[in-house]
């Protein structure tokens, strides 16, 4: 349980480094179906997100359940915790900034893509990886 709240943590922070890029630089989201505009990703935000993360009411939800599963761990909160995971493996491959990013590396936004990536996929097999005890048993 401690390295699924590890994980989620390093991950709630990647997010947290890209909304601030993507406020920073106008990075609005962009997905082979909707797409924003760089004038409105601070309101998007609210909503869908930004090319880079998460909406905020999402990484409000994440940290909560962060929070809760370091203080009352439960494994429905673990598979939560996990399919949060998921969630996020799907946005980042979604965006076209992430696609770009990895066709062509630079050093600011393809450090958070993989990261977050990494991360993200951490977070769903540490979360969804089989029903083990909360605590040791003897």
């Amino acid at each position: 349980m401690k390295a699924l709240v590890s994980v989620s943590l390093a991950e709630l922070l990647v997010q947290l480094l890209a909304a601030r890029r993507a406020l920073r630089d106008r990075i609005p989201y962009d997905t082979p179906f909707m797409n924003g505009k760089p004038e409105n990703v601070a309101r998007d935000m609210w909503t869908v997100g930004s090319g880079l993360s998460a909406p905020w009411p999402v990484l409000a939800a994440h940290a909560a359940g962060t929070v809760l599963l370091m203080v009352r761990p439960r494994q429905g909160l673990k598979r939560a915790m996990g399919w949060l995971g998921s969630v996020y493996i799907l946005g980042i491959l979604w965006e076209r900034a992430s696609r770009e990013s990895f066709q062509h590396p630079d050093k600011e936004d393809t450090p958070l893509i993989a990261g977050g990536l990494a991360l993200s996929v951490a977070m769903a097999m540490l979360g969804l990886g089989g029903r083990r005890a909360l605590t040791p048993r003897p």
